[in-house]
């Protein structure tokens, strides 16, 4: 408070001085908001990089974005730019198998990863409205959009919509409920055909 009155005075005694003094700072001032908002740039780009993986990418039978079927934990987040979280009941039933979700505020709400290994082996979407497949299916879409999308590529199991594409050794299978797409899994056989994720996994010796 003393300073701020130290100040008011001087300013009264000799206003021009004042007004000067503070004119011959401003080159400084520039200079230190300057190389500030380097440094700003910089954090973002390096230390907390814009991620790769969002709401907006595409999911394709063995992928999501940058993530693929099969790549380590560790290669997923680097090439994602993001936090896989364990899900922390999901290890319970059977050590050799957990998921994975996208940090919060993501975008990636309701999306989680199976993984066996230390390798992703599924990407699971449930009532997630932005997600899309490469080749355009969502959920909410109804069962004849998306047959009429995947057409004779697409065969009815129970409850569900499958998906072979040309690589014979994934899937995309489509849960359904009153004639409507509620979430789909993508991934590697045998493990996306588990229909109780986890629960139907069995370790080898």
């Amino acid at each position: 408070m003393w300073s701020m009155i130290d100040e008011f005075d001087e300013f009264l005694n000799n206003p021009l001085q004042y007004i000067i003094s503070y004119i011959r700072d401003i080159p400084k001032l520039i200079v230190t908001v300057f190389f500030s908002w380097i440094i700003f740039v910089l954090y973002f780009i390096y230390i907390h990089p814009t991620q790769n993986v969002t709401s907006k990418s595409l999911i394709n039978f063995d992928s999501i974005g940058e993530i693929k079927i099969g790549m380590t934990v560790q290669r997923a987040e680097e090439v994602s730019r993001l936090q896989l979280l364990p899900i922390t009941s999901s290890g319970l039933i059977n050590k050799g198998c957990y998921y994975l979700e996208p940090q919060t505020g993501s975008g990636l709400e309701r999306v989680w990863f199976m993984v066996i290994k230390d390798a992703i082996a599924t990407i699971e979407v449930s009532r997630n409205y932005s997600l899309h497949t490469a080749n355009g299916a969502q959920v909410g879409q109804s069962i004849d959009e998306v047959k009429a999308i995947y057409a004779k590529n697409l065969v009815t199991k129970d409850n569900t919509l499958v998906y072979t594409p040309a690589k014979k050794k994934f899937r995309i299978v489509f849960e359904t409920e009153r004639g409507h797409i509620i979430g789909y899994r993508v991934g590697r056989l045998p493990e996306v055909d588990y229909a109780n994720g986890c629960f139907d996994y069995k370790s080898k010796p």
